[in-house]
């Protein structure tokens, strides 16, 4: 049977979706993945693309491309990251399945595989480094990933300047990521840092994957729980339980990045 497996935008949901990818193809599907992110050399042995197929397993996230794809005539598996019956129609069994809050979104593709498809996933991606690389060469590189998809996601440039300049007085070599030329690129330049810093984006989940010591800096304690990076655990900085989300940025202080980092991250 060829299978759809459709991903939210993100690069993020793409490697999140692709447990699902290199899973089903273990277990026998045809499986293409739709994703507009191109990994190059990371996942070269996949499929890619947005053909036809039998089947659909969708990330729904609340699209006109993802409204569709579930209206068509056709098995439609869905992955919602939440659910209203009012919103969404009714659950159907078999076929649909929602996140649970309290685990990571990397959990969760692995459970969903066991309830749609009977699959005991692990939480492997499929995702290779290139055997001409270091892992973690360069271990006093510190990467800093200062955006996101979106602004409400971004801890202020001026208060990773200042964690920076405390890493560079200790020895340490921040760089802030650069536009690369690819993901690809973006990869190996996070595959051969020493650490990683960011915000809840796709390079978080990169330096995840790749089992590089990592702090993201989020905006509440509920979003991270189900966002936070789920292969190697890294560290979350945030604000206060009883801060308003809208003063986040705010009320996360540098001095809570810098013990966080001092005590944990950089002791890897």
């Amino acid at each position: 049977m060829r299978l759809l497996v459709v991903c939210a935008p993100g690069i993020g949901d793409a490697l999140i979706m692709h447990i699902a990818s290199h899973h089903l193809a273990q277990a026998g599907f045809d499986v293409i993945t739709d994703t507009s992110h191109n990994f190059g050399r990371w996942l070269e042995d996949y499929q890619f693309g947005n053909t036809d197929a039998d089947a659909v397993f969708l990330q729904h996230d609340n699209s006109e491309k993802a409204k569709q794809i579930h209206g068509l005539n056709k098995p439609i598996y869905t992955f919602y990251g939440s659910h209203k019956e009012s919103k969404h129609g009714p659950l159907r069994e078999g076929f649909d399945y929602v996140c649970d809050p309290n685990l990571t979104m990397v959990a969760n593709v692995a459970a969903s595989l066991k309830s749609l498809f009977q699959i005991n996933a692990s939480f492997d991606n499929g995702m290779r480094a290139p055997a001409n690389l270091t892992h973690r060469k360069y271990r006093n590189r510190v990467a800093i990933h200062p955006s996101s998809s979106s602004e409400s996601k971004n801890w202020p440039l001026e208060k990773y300047q200042k964690v920076a300049n405390w890493l560079k007085l200790r020895g340490y070599e921040p760089v802030f990521i650069p536009k690369l030329p690819s993901i690809d690129d973006l990869c190996s330049f996070i595959y051969e840092s020493g650490y990683f810093i960011g915000n809840d984006s796709g390079p978080g989940h990169i330096a995840s994957i790749l089992n590089i010591p990592h702090l993201i800096v989020g905006p509440s304690k509920k979003q991270m729980l189900l966002w936070r990076p789920g292969w190697a655990r890294g560290e979350i900085a945030l604000p206060p339980s009883w801060a308003p989300k809208k003063y986040w940025k705010q009320l996360t202080t540098t001095i809570k990045v810098i013990k966080a980092l001092k005590n944990k991250v950089l002791q890897n």
